[in-house]
């Protein structure tokens, strides 16, 4: 087979199963697979090892998580990139919002007379859901005590339940009251609101991805195990990825444990 085979075939095997965003992603990789290999039509089985070097200079600018993509679609393609190396990919560092920040901004959101946006940032930092998630959850799928989030609208494609925390309650009621009785949400983002609220509450740019980041750290902080955290977010790790994002805050939580131990 080709290299330009062989690259279209690991395509077809990496998107089985896939939603459309991680399709779109892989046809992005395919693309600088194909506009970055000389000779796209050569035997694959024919490619060298300083070939593979060669090709790596080339794609050696693109983020830790896009190269490797590439490497792992480069080492279904030929047996000489077996001297790739995936590179580390460094969790961003997200400053925590304070409370007293949280609550200047929410005040600052409620006196935006023609937008909702207080409510959604309180729904978003109350259930932990993306953005994306939460703009297509829908009345049906909020029940008595809990959200059960379809698998057609969870990122994973794996339905999840997130149960009430303290305060969700008075936020969803609110939110039934401006409702158009489908959709929860009465409003898709609020993106201009939230950047107007955060300079005049003096906080820093905040995203909606944020106060996903303000329920896991709430979460965390008041005892949740990392376990149950990631299944509440849609991690499918068991946690791996929660402990290196809140390393800080798990170890200060194993440090309190650890007092309570009596041998």
């Amino acid at each position: 087979m080709t290299y330009r085979e062989k690259v279209f075939q690991w395509q077809c095997l990496a998107d089985v199963g896939k939603r459309g965003a991680t399709v779109k992603y892989h046809a992005e990789i395919v693309k600088i697979l194909l506009a970055t290999w000389a000779n796209p039509d050569q035997s694959a089985a024919g490619i060298t090892e300083s070939e593979v070097a060669a090709f790596v200079v080339r794609v050696a600018h693109y983020s830790a998580s896009r190269f490797n993509a590439i490497v792992a679609a480069m080492k279904h393609v030929t047996p000489a990139a077996h001297i790739l190396k995936r590179r580390a990919v460094r969790i961003k560092d997200r400053a925590m919002i304070s409370q007293g920040e949280f609550t200047r901004l929410l005040a600052e959101l409620d006196t935006r007379p023609q937008s909702h946006a207080g409510l959604l940032v309180r729904f978003l930092a109350f259930t932990g859901l993306r953005i994306k998630e939460a703009r297509k959850l829908k009345w049906c799928d909020v029940h008595l005590d809990h959200i059960l989030l379809p698998g057609n609208v969870a990122k994973s494609g794996k339905p999840r339940h997130i149960p009430f925390v303290a305060g969700i309650t008075e936020i969803l009621q609110r939110l039934r009251a401006v409702s158009d009785g489908v959709f929860v949400l009465p409003q898709g983002e609020a993106k201009r609101s939230l950047q107007t609220a955060c300079s005049l509450a003096g906080v820093r740019r905040l995203s909606h991805h944020d106060f996903r980041h303000l329920f896991a750290t709430r979460c965390i902080e008041s005892g949740v195990d990392m376990p149950t955290v990631a299944r509440w977010l849609g991690h499918q790790d068991g946690g791996a990825l929660l402990c290196k994002v809140y390393f800080h805050l798990a170890d200060r939580h194993s440090r309190e444990m650890a007092l309570r131990v009596q041998i």
